[in-house]
């Protein structure tokens, strides 16, 4: 049998940082605002969308770093993408 990184299929665990949220590189993105832009819609009518208010939204564009499972589910539900689609989008942004 061969070693797992000698196979030109194997694909390495994904590394999940630890420390301080403070001590974690920055996020490349904002999930809220990859997905209205996906969807191609002004704040007003993706908060709309997604059922919270135009100042929520804001907030959630402007500062959020952390997501809940929840807020994950329903931008995947609200993105009408793929899994495939939406991870490769989770992937850009992380």
């Amino acid at each position: 049998m061969s070693h797992p990184r000698k196979n030109k299929f194997y694909v390495p665990p994904c590394t999940i940082l630890e420390g301080f949220r403070h001590t974690l590189r920055s996020s490349r993105g904002n999930l809220y605002r990859a997905v209205r832009y996906h969807l191609k819609m002004g704040r007003s009518e993706f908060a709309k969308h997604i059922g919270v208010s135009y100042g929520s939204l804001r907030y959630r564009e402007r500062t959020k770093q952390l997501y809940h499972p929840i807020e994950i589910g329903v931008l995947f539900n609200a993105s009408g993408m793929t899994w495939d689609e939406f991870g490769q989008l989770l992937n850009d942004i992380a």
